[in-house]
């Protein structure tokens, strides 16, 4: 009983716990033998969905870091395996990745939704592992995209290297069990640097960054090519499209509920979605799904690479796995580039941010596997981006508040 609360209290504090807008309500609905470690899968039922996290845990000597225990055993520590070599060696291994020139392991920081793990073969970075910390039944888009792109040989992406899943107990399935993906593993690039961070410097410093907007632009095009190419497109059908009516309606009336600056613009904000949702839309495709400057690497010498095809981590899993709207991805890089002129603070963002837009838009339609920009329904796709982004900066940022907040009303303008 105690290690349960002890567990319980350690996911709760982490970055990637989701449920920072209630108090949590653990139990322990599984616990799997793992490489030097047991795998416990707790199930967090306090919100309006309930949510599984993964929390491999081993029995260490000392501990590897402070933030690592979960527990003290006597003299022994029980801590999170994640930061255990030989435990995210073996599950390298479990996925058929050859792992006889491995020479240290190393947790990522920032990570803020799962658990990154770097691999060294013969004292140099190679390989990068993504410990999924919440489960759903299902394999994540993450996988089923970047090795999808990664095998039509897209050079956007990082090279995929394997994918491991597991099953757990689910009451809710005929079968009893549902089924999902653990962990994947793909090329580690060195030497890159994320967008945001280089558009922030940019931005604060006033430097131009349409060249970099450009070539973003360029393959943002690329990967949208590419996927409808490989992967299920299908024709936007009335279901389809009231299908995403309702999500936008229910992201906008979460907002509205929690976000007072949001629910003095409901009535526009739900003008604009009727005139976009009484147009004839494109066809739907697998797309990124969550596409901002933080998810797009910038190689020295080698252009950009777009990672982590997750989805909006707020979004129903099913619904991230599902064909969308590739303008989808276009609004979320146009709010991004946003952020990136307000949060650098200097005069002149506004300015800054519109010229990247601007070069992104031109590069992105003027490349192979755009799609045609709906100016209407792009509209609305901006706005929902921005109301979602009002739900998670009053949850979690609200000194950014003001960021979507000025975004919804220079799409209402």
């Amino acid at each position: 009983m105690q290690f349960s609360e002890d567990l319980g209290a350690w996911v709760a504090r982490q970055r990637w716990y989701a449920g920072k807008s209630h108090e949590p309500r653990f139990r322990v609905l599984d616990a799997q033998s793992a490489e030097g470690a047991t795998r416990y899968l707790l199930m967090d039922d306090a919100g309006a969905l309930p949510t599984l996290y993964q929390v491999p845990v081993a029995l260490a000597d000392s501990p590897m870091s402070a933030d690592a225990v979960i527990a003290q055993e006597g003299d022994a520590y029980l801590v999170d395996a994640a930061q255990d070599p030989a435990f995210a060696t073996g599950l390298l291994a479990q996925m058929g990745v050859d792992v006889s020139r491995v020479t240290g392991t190393r947790i990522l920081t920032g990570e803020q939704s799962n658990t990154s793990i770097v691999f060294d073969e013969d004292g140099q970075p190679t390989i990068i592992l993504k410990l999924f910390r919440t489960l759903h039944h299902g394999e994540n888009p993450d996988v089923t995209v970047q090795r999808a792109l990664s095998n039509a040989g897209s050079p956007y992406v990082p090279r995929f290297l394997g994918n491991l899943d597991v099953e757990w107990p689910d009451v809710g399935r005929g079968s009893g069990v549902a089924h999902g993906t653990l962990a994947f593993a793909q090329e580690f690039l060195p030497g890159v640097r994320d967008g945001w961070a280089i558009a922030l410097e940019a931005a604060r410093e006033r430097r131009d960054f349409t060249q970099a907007a450009r070539d973003i632009g360029t393959a943002t095009a690329g990967v949208h090519g590419a996927l409808g190419a490989v992967l299920e497109t299908l024709d936007a059908v009335s279901a389809d499209v009231a299908s995403m009516s309702g999500a936008w309606r229910r992201r906008l009336a979460i907002a509205a509920s929690e976000v007072p600056a949001v629910a003095d613009r409901l009535g526009a904000i739900e003008a604009v979605y009727a005139e976009a949702l009484a147009r004839p839309w494109p066809r739907l495709q697998r797309i990124h799904g969550d596409l901002h400057l933080g998810q797009v690497l910038a190689v020295p010498y080698g252009g950009w690479r777009i990672v982590d095809f997750e989805g909006e981590p707020l979004r129903p899993m099913l619904e991230r796995a599902i064909p969308d709207l590739p303008l989808r991805d276009v609004a979320g890089m146009l709010r991004s580039f946003d952020y990136a002129g307000a949060v650098g603070g200097a005069e002149g963002g506004d300015r800054w941010a519109a010229a990247c837009r601007e070069a992104f838009l031109d590069a992105y339609t003027s490349s192979e596997g755009s799609v045609e920009i709906d100016t209407v329904l792009l509209r609305a796709l901006v706005l929902d981006k921005a109301v979602y982004e009002s739900i998670y900066e009053a949850r979690n940022r609200p000194d950014w508040l003001a960021v979507p907040l000025a975004g919804i009303d220079a799409a209402l303008s």
